[in-house]
């Protein structure tokens, strides 16, 4: 049997995400970080698309969203200067450095946070921006409100994100996609969602019916086929 969130079939890529979830957590709680992967790729999504970016993914979130595409399980545990260490083994020169998941914010990053901006590293944060701002210094916040997911907006991310990002599948994703950056009036992109070949045209159509409002971010790392 196909189990269901928020009335729709799981279609995600974690096989259990409250138990993966409960497994970062208790990593979390000896003092150590819980990784999925750390990779050096480039951005594929947003306003920093095409930038050489290394990636740290977290393990666990708090939500189940049905369209998923990463499994959040731990796969990796590190301590700070661990990490620290090996996000500048595999970045080289690069200075960009991504915080995803999962949901990064379930973690405490301050200390990671201080170190790599002590050696010039800038950060960015992807985050469904549910919890409230952990207050790392940061400098780009992407935020991918999930309300039909059961989702609710912290209101610092409305005066603080860099941008938005709303995973589109219909016209009611559509609808609260405009609805947001009405009421933000932060960058807003609309991304199709990879699993609905329509939800192409209808972004496209959006972004050229309200042309100050939307931008089209599509993932273009898999069109690539890099990480």
């Amino acid at each position: 049997m196909v189990a269901t969130i928020s009335g729709k079939p799981y279609l995600g890529a974690t096989l259990d995400p409250a138990e993966a979830t409960r497994e970062a957590m208790a990593v979390a709680k000896t003092g150590l970080l819980p990784v999925v992967e750390i990779f050096y790729s480039l951005q594929g999504e947003g306003q920093r698309t095409g930038q050489a970016t290394v990636f740290v993914r977290f393990a666990g979130c708090n939500l189940a969203c049905e369209f998923c595409d990463t499994d959040f399980r731990v796969k990796e545990t590190y301590t700070v200067e661990a990490l620290a260490d090996e996000i500048r083994r595999i970045g080289g020169s690069c200075r960009w450095v991504c915080f995803t998941g999962g949901e990064p914010t379930l973690q405490d990053l301050q200390r990671l946070c201080d170190l790599l901006h002590a050696s010039g590293y800038r950060l960015q944060i992807e985050t469904n921006g549910i919890r409230p701002h952990p207050g790392w210094q940061l400098d780009h916040v992407t935020v991918s409100p999930k309300q039909p997911q059961g989702g609710r907006l912290h209101p610092w991310y409305e005066e603080n994100a860099s941008e938005f990002k709303y995973v589109v599948d219909d016209d009611a994703d559509l609808a609260r996609a405009l609805e947001g950056v009405r009421t933000h009036g932060r960058m807003t992109f609309v991304q199709p969602n990879a699993l609905n070949p329509a939800a192409v045209a209808l972004c496209v159509d959006a972004v050229q019916t309200h042309p100050t409002l939307l931008r089209l971010s599509l993932q273009t790392h898999k069109f690539l086929q890099i990480r």
